[in-house]
């Protein structure tokens, strides 16, 4: 099965998550490519996508979005999977919960409100100290907010097992002998 993984990253967590996604994908699935939304011409080939985007003030990163627009026809004829990388994590413990989920409500009021999706997760990235002011990031950590590299390795091995797992009964092809997973840079 041909499953194409896209990405808009803007400090290299999103691109390295959409990496992993799709190496886990080729063992099971076979041709598996990852590549930076920009450099996509077509869908076509490929039998399922996944596209995940860094979000910048509660919404996807303009070239994410672009995409969706870019090719939503071909998009709509086969099974899609978004998640979004942000930093619900880095907040401070009692707004932890109610920001990832006001994200992820948001992100389904505005991002995919026109386009049908198999399913829909938001992960946190990497949240280093330097991004802020030095203001701002002292007003941070005083009121508990936290930097570091926050990905949650099991939850996105979990997604990606359940979309893998789904694309596996389809059986539109079944894995071959060699596993590819193509990687290029943004």
């Amino acid at each position: 099965m041909a499953v194409l993984v896209v990405y808009a990253s803007a400090l290299g967590s999103t691109r390295e998550i959409a990496q992993h996604v799709a190496s886990r994908m080729a063992v099971a699935l076979g041709k598996v490519e990852c590549r930076p939304v920009e450099e996509v011409q077509s869908v076509a080939g490929f039998e399922a996508v996944v596209v995940g985007s860094a979000i910048h003030n509660q919404a996807w990163l303009a070239p994410a979005a672009l995409f969706f627009t870019q090719h939503a026809p071909e998009l709509a004829k086969r099974p899609v999977w978004a998640f979004s990388v942000g930093m619900s994590d880095a907040l401070p413990k009692p707004f932890r919960k109610r920001g990832a989920a006001l994200q992820e409500k948001r992100l389904r009021r505005v991002q995919f409100r026109d386009f049908p999706l198999r399913g829909h997760n938001v992960f946190s990235g990497v949240y280093e100290a330097g991004q802020m002011p030095m203001l701002l990031r002292v007003l941070f950590r005083l009121t508990g907010g936290r930097f570091g590299d926050l990905r949650n390795w099991a939850a996105i091995d979990a997604w990606t097992d359940q979309i893998t797992a789904e694309l596996a009964t389809q059986g539109s092809s079944t894995p071959s002998d060699s596993v590819t997973a193509n990687f290029q840079q943004d």
